[in-house]
């Protein structure tokens, strides 16, 4: 476990130490040791750890009451490897000034790297008392209690880590494992209690879904749904791996039998009205598309299958409409360009030049905004329930047709 994070220490305590180096405020203004600390900090920035060293060991002969000078010579010697000697000079700069910001932090980390788990944990928790906004210390006490196998005290901490710094990667992969060995903990203890649960087979299924082993996944969700045929989601869940296999027809059925299970399901109203729309059924598809917007205003993306399927009904006003508001912000991107072309390519039928000519232009804008952003770039798209329906391609030319 301990080895898990030794990749990122030193990067980490490189940037902690770049803003944390302390200045001799509290020492007599002697110009020779003023020199050799600033000559100590200098060499400890630079990454001249043994350096640095000498000339904090020099400063303390100068100064040997300086909490700062036996603050920094501790992380001079943690950066040179000697941890057992940095823990004694941080443990000095502790004694001078109890009050010193830091110290607790970077005696906790020295002692993590020593193993000496206890000793961490006690400095990093009394750190994040003092200094409750202080992300490194939570990270830190996160990281401690996952070697101590601690795993929800270290997910807690780790979140709060991620909300006082939510882009930090660090943190962001410490949380991660925390949650993971929660998730494991737990699955664990599903499998032991009842292998053969509903539960157990619709985690099995998820965990074959998110790995593209579709096949594997709906296996595992018919046997879930056989053990609970009536629970809620289910049904939904199978769908959306038929239709990620191309299994339309069966994923037409599941979404159906989730419609039964739950009429009220807006998402899977609109799952089973996109499908049949891109599979040619507008007439089926339209009245649960109305259905599920009817429920849930909020799914700007179903306005843009209905669009269409107004269009193929031949009810071209409404789907004019409709695909004006698929162009709202909030939807997904991609249906928000299509939208431009669909309406273009109406209006121009409809011989309403002004209108398909500022579609038009709408539709370029956007797409090579969107196509300047992914050059040179590979993206790959997660689903999210909301977003299950394929995404129409965009065609290639900027020309409607």
């Amino acid at each position: 476990m301990l080895g898990v994070v030794f990749g990122t220490f030193s990067r980490l305590l490189t940037i902690a130490l770049a803003v944390t180096l302390f200045c001799p405020l509290g020492i007599a203004q002697d110009g020779d040791s003023n020199s050799v600390f600033e000559r100590g900090n200098t060499a400890l920035r630079k990454g001249d750890a043994t350096e640095a060293v000498r000339d904090f060991q020099q400063f303390l002969k100068m100064e040997p009451n300086s909490a700062e000078g036996y603050f920094n010579l501790g992380l001079a010697l943690q950066s040179d490897g000697q941890l057992n000697e940095a823990l004694t000079a941080l443990h000095k700069a502790a004694s001078l000034r109890s009050d010193m910001r830091g110290v607790r932090l970077f005696t906790g980390i020295v002692n993590y790297k020593l193993n000496h788990l206890s000793a961490a944990h006690d400095e990093l928790a009394r750190e994040v008392r003092l200094e409750p906004k202080n992300a490194a210390g939570w990270m830190w006490l996160g990281i401690t209690e996952l070697a101590e196998n601690q795993a929800d005290a270290a997910a807690a901490a780790l979140d709060k880590a991620v909300a006082l710094d939510p882009n930090n990667l660090d943190i962001l992969y410490h949380r991660g494992r925390a949650h993971l060995l929660i998730s494991k903990e737990s699955y664990s203890a599903m499998f032991k209690l009842s292998p053969d649960s509903w539960r157990v087979h619709e985690v099995l299924a998820q965990a074959d879904a998110q790995a593209f082993r579709e096949d594997d996944a709906i296996a595992e969700f018919k046997l879930a749904i056989r053990g609970a045929p009536h629970e809620p989601g289910l049904n939904e869940e199978l769908g959306d791996v038929c239709w990620t296999a191309g299994k339309l027809h069966e994923a037409d059925d599941a979404y159906t039998q989730e419609i039964k299970n739950d009429p009220a399901n807006a998402i899977a109203l609109y799952k089973l009205g996109s499908l049949r729309v891109t599979r040619d059924d507008a007439a089926n598809g339209v009245p649960l598309l109305q259905r599920a917007l009817a429920l849930d205003p909020t799914i700007s993306d179903a306005n843009y299958y209905l669009g269409k399927g107004e269009a193929a009904l031949g009810k071209d006003e409404q789907a004019i409409e409709h695909f004006r508001l698929a162009t709202n912000p909030q939807g997904t991107e991609e249906l928000r360009i299509m939208s431009w072309y669909q309406l273009a390519t109406l209006y121009r039928n409809l011989h309403r030049s002004q209108e398909a000519g500022e579609a038009l232009a709408s539709f370029r804008k956007m797409k090579a905004a969107r196509d300047q952003r992914q050059e040179n770039k590979f993206q790959e798209q997660g689903r999210r329930r909301d977003q299950l329906p394929r995404q129409e391609p965009i065609p290639a030319t900027a020309e409607a047709p």
